[in-house]
């Protein structure tokens, strides 16, 4: 829960606001109380809708809906009070003390078996019930479905369709959440049956089970095309339980288990389904025995011959992506898609493309040279503070399997967060604790140096525990680097230095001095390691022993390089001058320059660290991300941030956009430059340049107190 701000109201209706729950494109929620003490979660339309005569409509639909089907033995929201025909309308339904399914899996990981054949089978209950009334819900998902100690709870009625008719509904227009609507929500848009959420019942369970998107992650359209190709991947989900998923996710409607036998499926009735929750369930404590055998189950219909059928199919178009088209987390695997799309082809059709449409309310309409766009229905999820950040690298660094943020904090400790905030664990370290490095044994993490120079290289295993600490001298590094197995650091100071590579254990796996001390972190890639240098030099080094292969002069002290295909991007510049003679210059991997350009002929700002971006070497600086292509130092495109931008971040790529912080704000761009949104915050005033982490749908930037978790609502 978060606090109130002055704008938010105290009373709604006849009940008392304690908090703000959270918020979204309808409205606000809030956690309100009864003068009895019931505790109720209270939706508030927002006052641009409200005056939205359609939209009004739209919100009485929904509080019907729920009023309809909500309620005891249904798995679904209990409606208390409304009041559809107020100044700012709003829903109080009965409060349920428990995370989202999202914020449980991205908190503690997929649940384990036991919990996903009780929520398969109080899903398959809410969804009977809902269909009962003669309605379809069309949009359950995981942030939709909210784990109490009573069991699961199907929310957000928001647009749950009558069967019969109505006049709300866009002919065309597909309606639901991308990653989670049925192939016929895509092609035939609002005209959808009770199949159309058994389809997305199974990709819940997906998610629920492996903790991994069943269609993957990326632009909507992509995401899209997935569904109607059946490109999804079912890794992670365990045996016992994935015939039933792939049951859900047939393409055909009418093969696909109702959702009274997807209860069964699940090994449970009504009164097994009661036994099988009680506070805790979903983590897996105090579990009791499966009520299963265990065996992988088989539907009873697999072996059935069914009667072949004809069902019409509306043709999909497949064509360039729109350029309003707003985009989803980006990808972070394959992207399969059929030669006759020619690799950058997307789903976009009239119901593709006007759903899109609809979720984006035309915020992305500016180009890379024009006005930013208006920032879309975002917010400050959680801050977790550690008294500042050190170091310059992420503001955090992810474990491997997900589970928790590495956050190196001034306040001299290295913390472990979950993805919802949640502190897991802190270590005192004596000194600020500078970017960490996530491995799978741990997190190793530089402390700032003392009075002498000499910092501090620890090694800290998942559960806060020290393995083991080196001292290094002086040295640029901000944050270890991995190559392979190997962390690497720089040491040494401005006349001369070290890369320095620790096994494991901490001995010592090979050190190969530089020509001069390095100004910063090395850089590995392809099998090398490279380091630039106080000595106006950049070097390679072989990763496997350090075997210096060459190195160049670039006439400026150097920094941190990046490799883009066969092409090294690397900026150089003199702080005496206070930055104003900057450059950035283009080498082979043998060490040739091919180019070299001013910052002043790319826009003026200080590109000191660029990141890949497809074929594309972006790097930010004082209000701008610029994006130069590799090969010949040209610019491909420049964005400027409005407002004060006089602290930026280093960018981070994730798929198919680039993130960066510019002043109290973070950017997400496309491949064009393009705007694809933005999300005010209060970012920290010291000019940090700590680059943002994306993971699980939310963006973690630094702020002056630590870090933050944004999301797009």
């Amino acid at each position: 829960m978060q606090a109130l701000r002055e704008t938010d109201p105290r009373r709604i209706g006849p009940y008392e606001v304690l908090g703000r729950l959270g918020a979204g494109g309808m409205g606000e929620v809030y956690l309100a109380e009864s003068r009895t003490g019931l505790r109720l979660a209270v939706k508030v339309v927002r006052a641009e809708h409200a005056e939205d005569r359609t939209f009004r409509a739209r919100f009485r639909q929904e509080v019907r809906a729920a009023q309809t089907v909500g309620g005891t033995g249904t798995y679904t929201a209990r409606v208390v009070d409304a009041d559809t025909e107020g100044e700012r309308p709003w829903m109080a339904t009965e409060f349920i003390d428990g995370p989202n399914l999202r914020e449980a899996v991205l908190d503690g990981g997929p649940l384990p078996e036991d919990a996903v054949r009780v929520l398969a089978a109080a899903l398959g209950e809410a969804l009977a019930a809902i269909h009962a009334k003669g309605m379809v819900h069309r949009d359950l998902k995981p942030s939709n479905i909210l784990l109490a100690p009573e069991g699961p709870r199907v929310i957000d009625f928001g647009i749950v369709w009558a069967l019969e008719a109505t006049a709300l509904t866009t002919t065309g227009t597909i309606v639901g959440s991308v990653g989670y609507v049925s192939p016929e929500q895509i092609r035939n848009g609002a005209e959808v049956g009770p199949p159309s959420d058994v389809f997305s019942l199974g990709a819940v369970l997906a998610y629920a089970s492996s903790g991994r998107e069943p269609f993957g992650e990326g632009r909507d359209s992509v995401i899209l095309l997935r569904i109607l190709t059946r490109d999804f991947d079912l890794t992670g989900v365990p045996e016992p339980v994935l015939p039933l998923v792939e049951s859900c996710l047939r393409e055909e409607p009418g093969e696909r288990p109702t959702p009274r036998e997807v209860v069964a499926a699940a090994g449970h009735d009504a009164g097994s389904l009661q036994a099988g929750v009680w506070p805790g369930w979903f983590t897996g404590d105090a579990a009791p025995e499966p009520s299963g055998s265990g065996e992988r189950w088989v539907p009873a219909w697999e072996s059935a011959e069914r009667e072949s059928r004809v069902e019409y199919v509306a043709p999909v178009t497949l064509t360039d992506v729109p350029a309003s088209e707003p985009p989803h987390v980006p990808p972070s695997r394959r992207g399969l898609l059929p030669a006759a799309v020619g690799g950058a082809a997307v789903v976009a059709g009239a119901g593709a493309g006007g759903w899109l449409w609809l979720r984006d309310r035309g915020d992305d309409k500016a180009g890379a040279t024009g006005s930013p766009a208006g920032p879309r229905s975002t917010g400050v999820r959680w801050e977790y503070g550690t008294g500042g950040l050190g170091g310059r690298g992420a503001c955090a660094a992810l474990s491997p399997d997900g589970s928790r943020l590495y956050v190196g904090g001034m306040d001299g400790a290295l913390h472990a967060v979950s993805p919802n905030g949640r502190k897991l664990w802190s270590v005192k370290l004596r000194r600020p604790v500078l970017s960490p490095l996530a491995t799978a044994d741990g997190a190793y993490c530089l402390t700032a140096g003392n009075g002498e120079g000499a910092a501090e290289l620890y090694a800290v295993d998942p559960r806060g525990r020290v393995r083991w600490k080196r001292t290094i001298d002086g040295g640029g590094s901000q944050f270890p680097v991995a190559a392979g197995d190997l962390v690497l650091v720089t040491t040494g100071t401005e006349s001369r230095g070290s890369v320095r590579a620790y096994a494991p254990d901490g001995s010592v796996a090979w050190e190969a001095p530089t020509p001069a001390g390095p100004t910063s972190e090395p850089a590995v890639a392809g099998g090398s390691v490279y380091v630039g240098t106080f000595g106006k030099r950049l070097v390679a080094l072989d990763a496997k022993d350090g075997t210096r292969t060459w190195a160049v002069r670039t006439g400026r002290n150097t920094g941190r390089p990046t490799r883009i295909g066969d092409t090294l991007v690397v900026a150089s510049g003199d702080g005496e001058s206070g930055w104003e003679e900057m450059f950035l210059h283009g080498f082979s991997l043998a060490g040739k320059q091919l180019w070299k350009t001013s910052k002043d002929d790319i826009g003026g700002g200080r590109y000191f660290t660029s990141a890949r971006f497809g074929d594309l070497a972006v790097a930010s600086g004082q209000g701008s991300v610029v994006a130069l292509n590799p090969a010949a130092g040209s610019t491909s495109w420049i964005f400027k941030g409005g407002g004060d931008a006089s602290s930026y971040s280093d960018p981070t790529v994730f798929g198919d956009t680039v993130y960066a912080c510019l002043g109290s704000r973070l950017y997400a761009l496309d491949r064009l430059g393009r705007q694809r949104w933005k999300i005010g915050f209060e970012g920290p005033e010291s000019g940090s340049t700590h680059r943002p982490l994306v993971h699980g749908g939310r963006v973690y930037v630094a702020t002056d107190r630590g870090i933050a978790a944004l999301e797009k609502s």
